[in-house]
């Protein structure tokens, strides 16, 4: 019977040490020997301990060098962080008197340019006031203003003594209104018309009331009446151009006067030139007389065009001209009469 056989044992190289660990096994793991102080060593003859400095490259560095740089980046960086907080860090109080100042900064701005623009419109407002109101710009000159329409009776005299007591007034402030108003006063003008001829001019229109016929006064004299039976002038002698108008001076006067003015208007001028004379002491009773011809009974103011066109056919006839009177009141049956 053969006996068991002892396993070999491993072959250990004769430069290992005895108490040296293999290469492979982790470090946290290897047996810690106690360093031997200079004095032994000196002791052995190994001399003083050397110090070698040993400088690993990147690829060659322990773990824990990694991470202590790892750690030290992180603190470096953190403290960079908390610096920066440090000086964002404020005191509330202080940002509201900031954004106070902010606030009343852009205010003085605002109303400085709102007062600025006022001062402005202000200027520029008393600029055009006196120019409009005071300078000589527009200030009227009597030299350039312009009148038509005087007529025969209207006299130029008084229309200038009425525009130059606006004389150097300001055109832009001339109550036109008024100005026509006052003309308007003046004896013979129905209306006035006044428009502004700029810088400093005028244009005044004028129409004026042409006297119709002559109405004698009371007083003695003769006072000249327009269609409208407005007075117009007067003259102290007959007047050799228009006729002369008879009308009872009493209310019924108005009525009569009224008929023969409207008889007048409507006669045509060829035969308004031959009236010397018209009488009517009611409106039904119009009459005048014509120069180197009969005397017409024209009647009342009615069918004045129908009368007007019969009276013009009779004249042309034999019979009217030896007629002493001629009567229209009735056009459609009109009659001569002689002696």
């Amino acid at each position: 019977m053969s006996t068991p056989r002892r396993p070999e044992r491993p072959t250990v190289p004769a430069w290992t040490r005895v108490n040296e660990e293999p290469r492979d096994k982790p470090r946290a793991q290897r047996p810690t020997t106690p360093k031997a102080s200079t004095a032994t060593r000196e002791a052995r003859g190994r001399g003083p301990k050397r110090e070698v400095t040993r400088q690993a490259t990147p690829p060659q560095r322990r773990a824990g060098d990694a991470i202590s740089d790892a750690t030290k980046g992180t603190a470096n960086a953190l403290g960079t962080v908390l610096e920066r907080a440090k000086t964002k860090v404020v005191d509330p109080a202080q940002v509201r008197d900031e954004r106070e100042r902010e606030r009343r900064s852009a205010q003085r701005k605002r109303l400085a340019i709102t007062w600025g623009r006022r001062l402005g419109y202000v200027i520029i407002a008393a600029a055009l006031v006196w120019v409009v109101l005071l300078s000589p710009v527009f200030a009227l000159d009597p030299e350039k203003v312009t009148v038509t329409g005087y007529g025969t009776v209207v006299d130029p005299t008084e229309v200038r003594e009425v525009i130059d007591v606006h004389e150097g007034g300001s055109l832009a402030t001339l109550r036109i209104g008024h100005l026509a108003s006052e003309l308007q006063d003046i004896p013979g003008v129905r209306q006035a018309h006044v428009q502004r001829s700029w810088p400093d001019g005028l244009t005044v229109t004028l129409e004026s009331r042409e006297p119709v016929a002559a109405v004698p006064e009371r007083s003695g004299g003769f006072a000249f009446v327009d269609d409208e039976g407005v007075q117009v002038g007067r003259t102290d002698t007959k007047p050799k151009d228009l006729p002369v108008l008879n009308v009872p001076p009493d209310q019924a006067g108005k009525k009569a006067l009224k008929a023969a003015l409207t008889v007048i208007n409507s006669m045509p001028p060829d035969l308004m030139k031959r009236i010397t004379s018209i009488s009517a002491q009611t409106p039904d009773s119009v009459s005048f007389t014509l120069s180197k011809g009969p005397k017409v009974e024209w009647g009342s103011a009615e069918d004045n065009e129908v009368k007007a066109q019969v009276l013009g056919v009779l004249l042309e006839s034999k019979q009217a001209r030896k007629a002493d009177v001629i009567d229209v009141s009735a056009p459609t049956l009109p009659i001569t009469k002689s002696g």
